[in-house]
């Protein structure tokens, strides 16, 4: 097991209801319990060829459901199809695509699960973008749930998260490149009215040797989660026992808090 260090800002309390959702491994995550159960919506911001925590989340409570990513379609995955048919030497691709593209006909065909094809978080002269402020007057719900994984397009709207946070019920964040942006996640923690459940970090990147800071941290925030006793780094467990590595191959990493 790897050895990381959280800084002192991110010690948390960790939610005494954590379910996790999505497939096993990358694209799954923990969140309470209690989130899922006072949501009525669910905001999914990039979803590439992984739906699993949309699928698990609706299969547990009945919600509309906004997922946004412009990079894939029907048509790209039925092009995947097509490039791995000749492929004789690995069938398991062929099989692979075939399965996400019957499985998103299935999934996005429900009239509540709505497929957005747009890139959330830059203001840009074109239909392939949208702003934060966009998706949200797609809905009038304030009982909205947000998972967000959009390889750093996050920065862009981390601003836009604190003055609508009162319409949240939940919400797990994919950080990346979190050397970079650590001030930028300070300043979030501190503005956003809803509270740390549980942090994760995602061993598919890379630690900071300096400071033994992951790179990318998964952080699940919590409106209506009971959070435990335990301060993270005073007794609780990183991982926890749900968490999985998002490398099967490769070492989880153990988080700790730095000392302030």
């Amino acid at each position: 097991m790897l050895h990381a260090t959280l800084p002192s800002f991110l010690t948390y309390n960790t939610a005494d209801d954590l379910t996790r959702l999505g497939r096993d491994h990358d694209g799954g995550y923990l969140i309470s319990s209690a989130d899922l159960a006072a949501s009525d919506t669910l905001i999914g911001l990039g979803i590439n060829d992984d739906w699993s925590f949309e699928r698990d989340f609706a299969y547990r409570k009945t919600v509309a459901i906004y997922a946004y990513d412009a990079s894939v379609n029907q048509t790209y995955f039925f092009q995947q199809i097509l490039k791995a048919i000749p492929r004789f030497d690995k069938p398991q691709k062929l099989f692979y695509w075939l399965k996400v593209w019957r499985d998103y006909r299935h999934f996005f065909s429900a009239p509540q699960h709505h497929h957005i094809e747009q890139f959330v978080g830059l203001d840009a002269d074109d239909d392939r973008h949208c702003t934060f402020d966009d998706v949200l007057a797609k809905t009038a719900s304030d009982n909205i749930f947000l998972k967000i994984d959009v390889e750093g397009a996050e920065y862009r709207f981390l601003d836009a998260l604190i003055v609508h946070q009162d319409r949240f019920t939940g919400a797990v964040i994919e950080f990346h490149d979190c050397d970079l942006h650590l001030a930028d996640i300070e300043r979030f923690v501190d503005g956003f009215g809803l509270k740390i459940a549980h942090i994760h970090a995602n061993n598919f990147s890379h630690i900071r040797a300096s400071d033994r800071l992951p790179l990318v941290l998964e952080i699940s925030f919590t409106r209506h989660g009971a959070l435990g006793e335990e301060a993270m780094g005073k007794g609780a467990v990183l991982p926890h026992p749900l968490d999985q590595p998002n490398d099967q191959a490769a070492a989880e990493i153990h988080l700790e808090i730095a000392v302030s």
